[in-house]
């Protein structure tokens, strides 16, 4: 809706439309702060339970890393049961054929390059492909180490 006289926008709802935008952001900044709240309030028992490990002889340093190395495999296997049945066969083949290098540092490198490939092929942006190529070429010849 347009008024005559003017650069053709109704000042009347331009305004309204800001007014409401300007209330939802300020609603949203709002959940924000609560939720800052709240996490601020987690991170502080979180805070206390390693000061409690501490007290109780308990490495924290150790803790903290043996938390994120669990958080790590926990999102490693909701990824491998993720995989559709196809894909989960060839990591199953992927991580027989690294046998126990699999469980080292560059087993894992080799596992995580596997699976870029694998999705880069998967998908069929034409750029994507061609770059996966590109590794697959770079790659060819490598064998695990038996």
């Amino acid at each position: 809706m347009t008024q005559s006289g003017s650069n053709g926008l109704d000042p009347k709802l331009v305004k309204q439309f800001t007014a409401d935008i300007q209330r939802l952001e300020a609603e949203i900044d709002v959940f924000k702060a609560e939720h800052m709240a709240r996490c601020k309030r987690q991170r502080e028992l979180i805070n206390g339970m390693y000061d409690r490990a501490r007290d109780s002889g308990i490495p924290v340093k150790a803790l903290k890393t043996e938390i994120k190395a669990m958080k790590l495999e926990a999102k490693a296997d909701s990824l491998r049961q993720s995989l559709e049945d196809d894909d989960a066969e060839s990591l199953e083949m992927i991580i027989a054929a690294l046998g126990d290098l699999a469980d080292l540092p560059l087993g894992d490198a080799a596992l995580k390059r596997a699976s870029v490939v694998d999705s880069l092929v998967a998908d069929e942006d034409p750029a994507e492909a061609h770059i996966a190529a590109n590794v697959t070429k770079l790659t060819r010849g490598i064998q695990p180490i038996a």
